[in-house]
């Protein structure tokens, strides 16, 4: 039969539908989980008529004569159908078949059957993504901080921030966004919003909203967050960490306030200066310094000298592969910026540093799998990161774009390229739905499952759960991927890459086991996000789908607000930003 039972699939690959850990949300995504998914998932936005087209389909049981039937159904007067056999890979880890109609591209709304079952109506038509960049730049205004936002909430936070350490009042902390579905400020975070926008305005220019709104949205919506960010670099040049983190951490600053300085429910600054944020403000304050480089130059230098001063004060540059890879685009930005040596050599010694941190030998006892990163040159674990899981390769994809002469070049391409072909390309053939998986692991590290890879090698496409509680979806680390197959696919020239991108995209927009679009007001089947301060952000896109202890998919789809797969998150709207861009641009 064609229809599947998800329940069932999912006890077959662990203990139920959800993992063991102890949490209250467990219980709530047991009682969630509802009886029936559709059998056909597909990217609910549609296609440009250009590009690669598939769907998958979930079937119970193999089935000799599978396929399925397309039809137009936006227009009487010239009416389209096709019936195209479904196939099954032989190496299939979601019990799936698929199906590609990529030779289909008439512009039209269109709508897929299986065996009766019709899937949610969609576009072939060349702005099928583009059409969504205003909703989802859009997400960043409802978040504003500091403001009134017009029907969403009263001016807030005007008391924000007396510092952890002395309780002093830092009256410099009030403004930025809030970065997810609560109403915490941390700079990482919403830094990388910036960095969506400006990447948005870069790659498109005027032309990023075809209704003709031109630069000025984005321009407006970025110095805004810049005008919390700068606040919160110190006088040695270094930023602090967040605002309303808590005292420890906790999450006992998430609170409206009254907006009256010196009363008990002042937040806090949390004064540590994380060596993460600090080449991230670099990236922000350079690329802000070359994009109002001829609209407002006084702001440019303003930026410009905010990156100088940090990139001065920061000492500590090869902590880790990810601060390694943040480093080199801070590099690459200054070096854009002003054209000064001591950049372009930092970036090329950056790179140096990043490819001795590949792992270009085969390891685990086995020979089909190499070319990720490991954590940090005095940790061998192999790198993963649910929110920066790709960058790494963006850095390297970003050198060859930006110093395409450098005597390195080739070494970069050829790191990119076993990256890509020995590591991305494999892993992502595994499944119907060609999604990166979150990570390879040696053996099994916790105790839960862990799919055999090649000899010692194992992997899972969703985040372990009992490693530590901080667990939650993917979409992050699949658009992260987005970017980084966007970026490849421009600097190799390489059309799988441009459609492996789409891919990554496409399981957020729909094209995933639950055949649901984890971005609110686009497609159908949207889970009730964890935003329990403002409500349904419309163009904002949820943490997304995790997995349990047995690595099966798990999403709230009872309106429970769960935070790990339904809660929105900054970097989620940014890479969007960013990977929709850079596949606009070919």
């Amino acid at each position: 039969m064609y229809r599947r039972n998800f329940l069932a699939l999912s006890a077959a690959g662990a203990t139920g539908v959800v993992g063991l850990l102890a949490d209250p949300q467990q219980e709530l995504l047991e009682k969630s989980t509802p009886n029936h998914y559709p059998t056909i998932a597909l990217n609910h936005l549609g296609f440009r008529p250009e590009s690669r087209k598939v769907l998958v389909v979930h079937l119970e049981q193999p089935l000799p004569d599978a396929h399925f039937t397309m039809r137009e159904v936006g227009s009487v007067l010239e009416p389209f159908s096709i019936t195209r056999p479904l196939t099954r890979l032989s190496t299939n880890d979601f019990n799936s078949y698929t199906g590609e109609f990529s030779d289909v591209a008439r512009v039209g709304m269109y709508q897929i059957t299986v065996n009766g079952e019709r899937s949610v109506p969609f576009f072939i038509r060349p702005d099928v993504w583009r059409r969504t960049l205003p909703k989802v730049v859009g997400y960043h205004k409802y978040q504003r901080c500091g403001v009134a936002v017009p029907n969403v909430h009263p001016v807030c936070h005007l008391d924000d921030a007396r510092r952890r350490d002395n309780g002093k009042h830092l009256d410099l902390a009030v403004g930025g966004w809030h970065d997810a579905g609560d109403l915490r400020k941390w700079m990482d975070a919403t830094m990388l919003n910036a960095i969506g926008l400006l990447w948005l305005s870069r790659n498109l220019g005027s032309g990023w909203d075809l209704a003709g709104s031109g630069l000025e949205p984005l321009h407006e919506e970025v110095r805004w967050g810049n005008r919390y960010f700068l606040k919160m670099q110190d006088e040695d040049g270094l930023v602090f960490a967040d605002v309303a983190g808590g005292i420890k951490g906790d999450n006992s600053d998430n609170h409206w306030t009254d907006n009256i300085v010196g009363t008990a429910d002042d937040r806090y600054v949390n004064v540590s200066k994380p060596n993460g944020a600090q080449p991230m403000f670099i990236v922000l304050q350079a690329m802000l310094a070359q994009a109002f480089s001829q609209v407002d130059p006084a702001y440019a230098k303003t930026c410009l000298t905010a990156a100088l001063r940090c990139w001065q004060a920061a000492k500590n540059r090869s902590v880790s592969t990810l601060t390694v890879a943040w480093w080199i685009l801070a590099s690459l930005e200054l070096w854009r910026a002003t054209h000064q040596e001591e950049f372009r050599s930092a970036a090329i010694q950056g790179g140096s540093e990043l490819a001795a941190l590949q792992q270009v030998n085969f390891s685990g006892n086995q020979r089909k799998i190499r070319g990720y990163w490991q954590t940090a040159k005095d940790e061998a674990t192999p790198y993963c990161n649910a929110v920066y899981s790709a960058l790494p390769g963006i850095a390297f994809a970003q050198l060859m774009a930006v110093l395409p002469n450098s005597p390195e070049a080739s070494r970069w391409r050829d790191t990119l390229r076993i990256h890509l072909d020995e590591y991305v390309l494999p892993l992502a053939g595994r499944s119907s739905y060609s999604i990166v998986p979150y990570g390879v692991f040696h053996k099994t590290p916790t105790p839960e499952t862990y799919r055999p890879l090649a000899g010692d090698l194992t992997y899972r496409y969703f985040m372990p759960t009992r490693k530590e509680y901080w667990w939650l979806g993917i979409n992050s680390h699949l658009e992260c991927y987005a970017v980084f197959l966007a970026l490849s696919a421009q600097t190799l020239n390489q059309r799988d890459c441009r459609d492996l991108a789409y891919r990554q995209l496409e399981w957020v927009m729909g094209a995933n086991p639950f055949g649901s679009c984890l971005m609110t007001g686009e497609g159908i089947r949207n889970p009730y996000p964890h935003s329990r301060y403002v409500g349904l952000i419309p163009g904002g896109i949820m943490n997304g789908i995790a997995g349990n202890t047995g690595d099966v998919p798990i999403l709230d789809l009872s309106n429970q607000m769960d935070w790990r797969t339904a809660e929105y998150w900054s970097p989620q709207n940014a890479y969007y930003e960013w990977a929709v861009s850079t596949l606009e641009m070919s």
